[in-house]
């Protein structure tokens, strides 16, 4: 079998190991020019549904590797307010066991062995059906790939998922983000409070101000695996309503987005201000809020492509949507591993998928309103 992925992030190399280890010919194709093009993700909380599908489909030596390199385990999740006079525990159902990984650390384990098999600078640029029940995609560096079947991780916002599904009820929220990640100096472990160091830290103000911060600790360091060094830092979230960021969010630069984000917390305690000051210039990205609903039964005429991860269900940012991209990867291979004929195997994925995602996105958004 030939499968096509767009996406190199996460699940989509989660995926790539999987069908590779069985014989399959797998093509993985990344609109950016390399693995550290661009600010990505930072700190990331993957479930324990998605630490199993790593740990099912990565080899042995990966998946050590980013367990090697994981957070250290902290305290939890605690809330206070803009004062930080007080701070309240959070106590969390069992389920949301699993690792806390830096970003980019892991998608660097997980393409070291997919390099024969990954394109960087091709992106999605629309797909073609052809007569023999196979699909061809067009990417954005002038060349085409043929496969029996492609598969969309690219995100909330999918080219392929634009293409099969136009009228996909996707909804933009009425707030905006400010990611940024601040080096864990001594100077802001000295700023920081205790819960942001220890665990996650969400500041929760009155007016739709959020500012989420959590520690970067690695247990051990990238550079031992052979891997760019990386030094402990600390991740933050700054999150308001549309309005208060302006119509310019995702035109501005990083000096920009930096005044702009102290501005926002100019009232708020004068370490939090302090910490988002000592950011790194080169990691503050803007960002919308995406919620999606589920989608009305697709065409009858079945096509060779399917979605994964925020690519199927776009939801906001409440620390769920890799743990559950990566359980969308495990579950579409072990679909494809069944022998079942391709259509069936896919479909019998979607019906799983689609019931997974979906309540996935319901507790997101229950998340994020707090």
């Amino acid at each position: 079998m030939r499968v096509l992925i767009i996406g190199a992030g996460l699940a989509g190399p989660c995926l790539a190991h999987a069908l590779r280890r069985h014989g399959h010919d797998v093509r993985l194709f990344e609109r950016d020019a390399a693995v550290d093009a661009r600010a990505q993700g930072y700190r990331i909380h993957i479930s324990g549904d998605g630490d199993a599908a790593l740990r099912r489909w990565l080899p042995a030596r990966d998946y050590e590797q980013a367990l090697a390199t994981s957070c250290r385990p902290g305290g939890g999740v605690s809330t206070t307010g803009p004062d930080l006079r007080e701070f309240t525990r959070i106590e969390l159902p069992p389920d949301t066991a699993g690792i806390t990984v830096d970003r980019l650390t892991l998608r660097r384990i997980m393409l070291r062995d997919l390099a024969d098999a990954t394109r960087f600078g091709a992106g999605f640029s629309r797909y073609q059906l052809l007569a023999d029940g196979t699909v061809r995609v067009h990417l954005t560096d002038g060349s085409t790939a043929e496969g029996d079947l492609l598969v969309a991780t690219d995100g909330a916002n999918s080219g392929v998922r634009r293409q099969l599904l136009p009228d996909f009820p996707v909804t933009d929220q009425d707030a905006r983000l400010i990611y940024g990640r601040t080096p864990l100096t001594a100077h802001a472990r000295r700023l920081l409070p205790p819960p942001a160091l220890e665990g996650f830290l969400s500041v929760i103000g009155p007016d739709g101000r959020g500012l989420a911060l959590a520690a970067q600790r690695f247990r051990r360091n990238p550079a031992d695996f052979g891997l760019p060094p990386a030094d402990d830092y600390l991740m933050w979230a700054l999150t308001a309503p549309a309005a208060a960021f302006g119509p310019d969010l995702f035109e501005l630069g990083a000096a920009d987005l930096l005044e702009l984000a102290t501005a926002t917390l100019a009232d708020w305690h004068p370490a939090l201000g302090a910490l988002v000051e000592l950011s790194e210039p080169g990691h503050l990205v803007p960002a919308g809020i995406q919620v999606s609903e589920r989608p009305a039964p697709g065409p009858s005429a079945p096509v060779p492509v399917t979605l994964v991860g925020d690519a199927a269900h776009p939801m906001p940012p409440a620390g769920i949507s890799a743990g559950v991209a990566l359980h969308d990867a495990g579950l579409l291979a072990s679909r494809l591993l069944t022998g079942a004929p391709l259509v069936e195997a896919v479909r019998s994925y979607e019906a799983q998928m689609l019931d997974h995602g979906f309540a996935a996105v319901a507790a997101a958004v229950r998340n994020s309103r707090g």
